[in-house]
């Protein structure tokens, strides 16, 4: 299960890099359009701000993987190693309940949008419903790799190795 949550994880991370090129590209053309041709791609900001939400959730679990969210560690840099672990291990279980609450009230958003076909408004009609879904997806693939490093953390135990990090394997 946890080489397949990495391997999903990494697949995410790598379509948001991809998403990140396209924004790039699609700001550089619909600006030049703009600016030498006097015509801007239809809808422009509106799928920009489409792909960002994107762009930023689906990595969450890649992200966790690695150890690299935020943390404040001024408290737990002087602990020794079962005083980081019960840290560790109360932080995940914060995130478990805080992303718990994220997932499902993004499912019932993006059920709701896909539901009522609810669109942005401009001339291409643009669906809600995939962007307001990437919000479901990444938080919830971020769940079950909280929900997997909780169970790691039990069964690995603290270690003298220990940080503030999920652990990998």
């Amino acid at each position: 299960m946890n080489r397949f949550v990495n391997w999903i994880s990494d697949i995410f991370a790598y379509m948001s890099m991809a998403f990140l090129i396209f924004i790039m590209l699609f700001i550089t053309v619909s600006v030049c359009g703009r600016y030498f041709i006097g015509v801007a791609i239809p809808d422009d900001i509106i799928i920009m701000q489409a792909l960002l939400v994107v762009m930023v959730f689906l990595p969450f679990a890649y992200v966790q993987k690695r150890g690299e969210h935020l943390s404040v560690s001024i408290l737990t840099d002087n602990m020794g190693p079962k005083g980081k672990h019960i840290c560790k291990i109360l932080g995940l279980f914060v995130g478990i309940f805080f992303m718990g609450i994220v997932t499902l009230a993004s499912f019932g958003d993006a059920h709701t949008a896909y539901v009522d076909g609810a669109i942005f408004e401009g001339p291409l009609e643009i669906k809600e419903w995939p962007s307001r879904g990437s919000v479901f997806i990444g938080s919830g693939l971020l769940l079950v790799r909280l929900v997997l490093d909780l169970f790691l953390a039990f069964v690995n135990g603290p270690s003298e190795e220990t940080t503030y990090m999920p652990l990998e394997h």
